[in-house]
């Protein structure tokens, strides 16, 4: 009986000198540091860059924390492989960010991968919504905020019949694209926030509504686009001059409807509106409420040139809507479409028309000159200069 309780002891006193033996492998660093200096450098099992700021997985890049703050510059590789996408929600709660830059290199940008930045002053992207060339809703600025509220954000509705609803930081100021070729409809609708959007020469098509009420911007280039559809600028109120270039043949209805600064086009001029003879159509309303323009140079009267009935009327391109500062005129009589003409204008110029419809000018009483080419001279429609000046034929 001794003799078996001496062995039992003895493997007691074993077990009990292994246990403590491993025990103290632990605190001097038998295994678990190597945990330590994993947790170093990964979050959730995922790398992050040296200054704490990335995690990465795969072609993918997104905040290491919500603490990040400042401003970020998006990377374009990790040890060597390439980074491309930034997934959704991936700067989600940011609020410390001032500024963002997504170079040219990164193709897909998630829905609300900036959700939350609500310190964001200016961003700098390589593509407008989700991706380059896009279309849809995803093609829209407000995409990569997404659609959830957040304090210091500012509600923008965009879209043609059906609006979805995106959240964009309140003091969002400048927006620069660098790599598009395409900006979809209603792409900046109601971005009443900014005063600065900054575009590459490279986009050659420019959606309806595309600007509609960014009412802060003061002026935009666009020079290789081919069309100016419609509502493109419509309560645009402060933009103050703009250049319609050798490639625009299209200038769609209400295209800079409400743009009641906008004091110059084509012209260092103040009150000076000159559209060039490349433009072969021009929309109903499209200068509808443009209040500073003194003189305008146009290549037919009307819609488009050689044209009759209402919209061979010089009334037509300012439209039917009331506006302050425009003069009520009756092209046809009582039974015709009431146009509103600005009241400050005094001069028209016509450069290259072919026909002078009926009622063209009638009772455009603020004009006190009109030029028109002389190839229109002898095709003048009854009543064209009635109640207002004799025309001079250049």
């Amino acid at each position: 009986m001794k003799k078996w309780l001496k062995v039992m002891v003895s493997v007691l006193f074993a077990v009990c000198l292994c246990l403590a033996l491993v025990a103290c492998g632990g605190l001097f660093g038998g295994g678990s540091s190597n945990n330590s200096d994993s947790s170093s450098s990964n979050v959730n099992n995922q790398p992050v860059d040296s200054d704490g700021t990335f995690i990465y997985s795969g072609a993918t890049v997104k905040a290491a924390s919500t603490s990040i703050s400042g401003d970020i510059v998006i990377p374009t590789e990790r040890n060597g492989s390439p980074i491309d996408t930034i997934p959704a929600n991936a700067f989600k709660g940011c609020n410390a960010i001032t500024s963002i830059t997504v170079p040219n290199e990164i193709t897909s940008i998630g829905e609300g991968a900036f959700n939350g930045c609500s310190s964001l002053r200016s961003i700098t992207l390589p593509f407008v919504g989700g991706q380059r060339g896009n279309t849809g809703s995803s093609s829209r600025f407000g995409y990569i905020f997404g659609t959830s509220f957040y304090q210091g954000s500012t509600e923008v509705a965009s879209g043609i019949g059906s609006y979805t609803h995106y959240h964009i930081p309140s003091g969002l100021r400048t927006v620069t694209i660098t790599n598009e070729t395409v900006i979809g409809y209603s792409a900046f609708e109601d971005c009443s926030m900014l005063t600065a959007i900054n575009l590459n020469d490279e986009i050659t098509q420019v959606g309806e509504g595309c600007f509609e009420f960014c009412s802060k911007i003061t002026e935009i280039s666009l020079p290789n686009v081919s069309i100016l559809p419609s509502k493109l600028f419509k309560g645009c109120i402060a933009l103050s001059k703009f250049t319609i270039n050798s490639s625009v043949d299209t200038i769609g209805s209400s295209a800079f409807e409400g743009c009641n600064a906008l004091s110059s086009v084509n012209s260092d001029t103040a009150g000076k509106f000159i559209i060039p003879d490349t433009v072969t159509s021009i929309g109903d309303g499209a200068f509808n409420g443009c209040i500073q323009i003194e003189s305008i140079t146009l290549p037919f009267v009307g819609s488009r040139k050689g044209n009759t009935g209402s919209a061979s009327y010089f009334g037509y391109i300012f439209g039917t809507t009331y506006y302050q500062g425009s003069t009520l005129v009756r092209h046809s009589g009582i039974t015709g479409p009431r146009n509103y003409i600005p009241s400050t204008l005094r001069s028209v110029t016509i450069t290259n028309e072919t026909i002078v419809g009926n009622y063209a000018f009638r009772n455009c009483t603020m004009l006190q000159s009109i030029t028109i080419n002389s190839g229109a001279q002898n095709n003048v429609g009854e009543d064209a200069f009635e109640g207002t000046v004799k025309p001079t034929w250049n």
